[in-house]
């Protein structure tokens, strides 16, 4: 089961230019599918040691492994890159008979993505992209979009250009009138920018569309009411021909340098949305093929560490579908994710869990001090 809805990721970028104002996390709430459910989140006694320590992860693994036991399960950590490479090496260094031997090591995904979103500023470095950001947010914002600290802002970011990269592939091969902005640095000092474009010539079912346009952006407009499912979008065939029209005209344009370097980073846009798509829906496969997709791109900016993690991440986790079919199972039904809502869409990563849930309470001005604790939860 891999990327089984990439034609509602079509549609969401095809819907900006004809002025139908649904995002793309907006479309895949529509979604749905079987989920184990909301999870429970228990917080574990804390080690007064220095996370980095290797004493501290022995100490953290044997316990997992003990508390597991009297559970009768099997013990799954989730460590970000530079513990998840001491702990395997831990694991690495263990007789065969040691009971570490049963555990399961997982990358973290948040960190992961961070990672990825800051190979794509490092890639995309002197391109242009860094002017094109600031057009939208400060300065010192792009900078932390850009290294992937500002993760969020910086998802926003990406999508939205990578959207109107799209709008302006459709507005070549369609005819479709782009809206336009004029900017007056100058003359108008309060309003840096002003719309310039018309609304009329902006029209679902103008005769300037194919047939095929005319179809996709009816079955949006339907999926949105919930009068249509994604079985009949899958089944339609507008889509199919709006991305051979798409590929076409990429590749007609493969001997332009800038071109490709555009087309490279709409690529790396695709497998970022995907990833978060897996982490999202609980899309064990989409999980693992997104981040293998990630290899080169971690490999090409530097990101060497992570790149090695990764390729051990995906190898151990292939081949656990042998030795550990139980687990393999369950990550396959959607427990590599957890869900503080019960809701389709509404997966995240164990290790943003821990952020959300944790961190976020003890994390005050005036630290635990104030009264905050894990009590209040």
């Amino acid at each position: 089961m891999g990327n089984e809805t990439w034609k509602l990721d079509l549609l969401s970028k095809i819907c900006w230019p004809l002025k139908l104002n649904a995002s793309w996390s907006a479309i895949m709430h529509k979604t749905s599918g079987s989920y184990p459910g909301q999870s429970n989140i228990t917080f574990l006694p804390m080690i007064d040691l220095n996370p980095s320590d290797e004493s501290c992860i022995y100490t953290t693994l044997h316990f997992v492994c003990k508390e597991a036991k009297k559970n009768k399960c099997t013990p799954i950590l989730t460590f970000d890159q530079p513990l998840y490479w001491k702990a395997m090496t831990i694991l690495q260094n263990e007789p065969t008979t040691s009971s570490l031997k049963c555990l399961v090591l997982k990358l973290g995904g948040f960190h992961a993505e961070m990672s990825f979103i800051r190979s794509i500023g490092y890639l995309m470095s002197g391109s242009g992209l860094m002017n094109i950001f600031e057009t939208v947010y400060a300065s010192t914002a792009v900078s932390h979009m850009l290294s992937g600290k500002a993760i969020a802002r910086a998802v926003r970011g990406h999508f939205l250009l990578d959207t109107a990269l799209t709008a302006l592939i459709l507005s070549d091969i369609y005819g479709i009138p782009v809206p336009k902005i004029d900017v007056s640095s100058e003359e108008n000092e309060d309003e840096d920018c002003t719309q310039t474009y018309d609304n009329s010539k902006v029209q679902i079912h103008d005769t300037c569309y194919t047939e095929e346009f005319s179809n996709a952006t009816d079955l949006l407009h339907l999926f949105l009411k919930g009068d249509v499912t994604l079985t009949d979008i899958d089944q339609s065939n507008a889509l199919n021909i709006i991305r051979d029209k798409i590929e076409e005209f990429r590749q007609s344009r493969t001997k332009h340098r800038t071109a490709k370097l555009w087309f490279q980073y709409m690529d790396m846009i695709c497998i970022l949305r995907d990833f978060i798509k897996a982490e999202r829906t609980g899309n064990w496969h989409l999980h693992l093929e997104s981040l293998k997709a990630m290899l080169p791109y971690f490999t090409a900016s530097g990101h060497n560490l992570y790149a090695k993690s990764a390729w051990i991440y995906l190898n151990q986790m292939g081949m656990s579908q042998g030795k550990n079919a139980e687990v393999a199972a369950l990550f396959e039904r959607g427990y590599h994710v957890i869900r503080r809502t019960d809701q389709y869409w509404a997966g995240i990563s164990s290790d943003l869990a821990i952020e959300q849930a944790l961190m976020r309470s003890i994390k005050t001005t005036g630290g635990l001090t104030r009264g905050r604790g894990m009590s209040q939860l």
